[in-house]
């Protein structure tokens, strides 16, 4: 039998859709911002999560570091003389010095195009370490040709180039080889290239290795490994780490640098509060204008405690209603975002703690209208 609160609801669904319309844009209000944060953080740590290493040797972050001093460090110190030490360990099977970022150069394309591009280096080799899991095999042979350089979509789209067009980069004309999806631009455009055209582009100079990727034996533990590795390690200022927490912790490190980590942190906390008000007052509006109806219940004698509970139960319905609408309008802007490369990442760990606020805006606004509810008398029906 369905509850006198449903049945309200039902019958006298468009005065509530409003209130469900509200809880929805509310939350993909929410939801959205703070998937922005979450696809910024995610969108600089890509490349680093994607590595075929099972542990990664890097700089330790310094006091005040954005994970309680063992994160990443931008720039932080490396001597590579330190390999001999983590070769020390029996259960190393491999060590490969790692190159991320090569540099600047500037982009010379056709119509006097001129624009910064960030190289970052990737070894093509089939053994190599360094190239993305996730990346075209195909691209490894583009790659290993000279004057080849392949490019994120947003930043080809910036450029105004497409595949196989050519432009000076740095001081050699190179190719575009491929274009890949998914890799949003920052902080700027960015490009990959292989060692030896990164070479090329900046006058034969390679910045030196900036990590140690390490892969381990078979039959090892891995978290038994990072323990005793980072034994070896101690009093070095290196650390090592599974790919996935260094990629973690490089975004977060981005994030909470002064700039585009802070607009967007700050924006996503307004958003929240702004969603939070405005659907509030909207369903409190929508209980207060059922005044006359509660008020026919307290006349066929309905007792103040039973008018309660239909409130809430209304409050509680109308925010579920919202969390399935919610989800898939979110869920098709993360596609229709991905189509222009700009990233907005959705967890379930978001989604659900999105859907339990919404819940709880929607009870919290029935909690505060159960003042007005339970002093309606009768005499609500004269007015």
């Amino acid at each position: 039998m369905i509850s006198l609160a449903r049945a309200n609801l039902l019958h006298d669904w468009r005065r509530h859709f409003t209130a469900v319309a509200v809880l929805v844009l509310a939350g993909l209000l929410m939801t959205i911002q703070m998937g922005f944060v979450l696809g910024f953080m995610q969108s600089f740590g890509e490349v680093e999560r994607q590595v075929r290493a099972d542990l990664v040797v890097h700089p330790q972050a310094g006091p005040g570091g954005p994970v309680g001093g063992g994160g990443f460090r931008l720039g932080g110190t490396f001597d590579p003389r330190h390999e001999g030490l983590v070769w020390m360990h029996p259960a190393v099977a491999s060590v490969e010095p790692g190159r991320s970022f090569a540099g600047y150069a500037e982009w010379r394309g056709e119509g006097n195009v001129r624009r910064p591009l960030q190289l970052s280096i990737l070894d093509p080799a089939l053994d190599s370490m360094t190239y993305p899991a996730r990346f075209p095999e195909a691209l490894r042979e583009v790659l290993a040709a000279p004057g080849m350089v392949v490019m994120p979509r947003s930043t080809a789209r910036a450029l105004g180039v497409s595949l196989g067009d050519r432009g000076r980069l740095g001081s050699i004309e190179v190719t575009v080889g491929g274009i890949l999806d998914g890799l949003p631009s920052i902080m700027g455009l960015n490009a990959f290239a292989s060692p030896q055209t990164a070479a090329l582009t900046s006058g034969s100079r390679l910045p030196p290795a900036s990590r140690f990727l390490v892969r381990i034996a078979e039959g090892w533990p891995a978290e038994q490994v990072l323990v005793q590795l980072n034994d070896l390690l101690a009093g070095t200022g290196l650390q090592a780490s599974r790919p996935d927490v260094l990629a973690g912790n490089l975004g977060m490190a981005q994030l909470l640098e002064p700039g585009p980590g802070w607009i967007l942190m700050g924006s996503s906390f307004f958003a929240l509060i702004v969603g939070c008000g405005i659907a509030s007052q909207t369903l409190r509006g929508a209980f207060l204008a059922q005044l006359k109806e509660f008020g026919a219940l307290r006349a066929l004698g309905v007792n103040r405690r039973r008018m309660a509970l239909i409130a809430l139960e209304q409050a509680w319905w109308t925010g579920l209603t919202s969390i399935p609408l919610a989800t898939l309008i979110a869920h098709a802007i993360r596609r229709t975002a991905a189509e222009f490369d700009v990233p907005i990442a959705l967890p379930a760990g978001l989604m659900v703690s999105s859907s339990l606020l919404l819940l709880a805006v929607a009870l919290i606004a029935g909690l505060f209208s159960l003042s007005a509810v339970t002093r309606v008398e009768p005499a609500e029906l004269l007015r």
